[in-house]
């Protein structure tokens, strides 16, 4: 896939990383489903440090993150829930079995 950014073509993976970021939140839910598979699956941490630290993707960069990376999902929010509920069940048991 051909990406326009500052005027020219790229087919870098990277760079069409980088444009379509660039262009965050004004893209697509396709380009949105990309963004979160390349952040979640291909980027190396050296890439999503390369991103982060473009001065010219900082807002967008950490837009992005808040919204979709960094908070928790329905799956992790009810594991630390039941995490929470076993652990306090097995501190009963022990407080009433002493």
């Amino acid at each position: 896939m051909t990406t326009d950014i500052d005027g020219g073509a790229v087919t870098d993976r990277f760079d069409q990383i980088e444009a379509t970021l660039l262009r965050y939140p004004e893209i697509d839910s396709t380009e949105l489903a990309d963004l979160k598979r390349w952040f979640d699956k291909e980027a190396s941490a050296l890439e999503v440090a390369s991103l982060a630290s473009k001065e010219r993707l900082r807002q967008q960069y950490s837009d992005f993150r808040s919204a979709h990376i960094d908070r928790l999902g329905l799956v992790e929010m009810v594991l630390t829930v039941l995490a929470g509920i076993l652990l306090l069940g097995g501190i009963t048991i022990v407080a009433i079995g002493a």
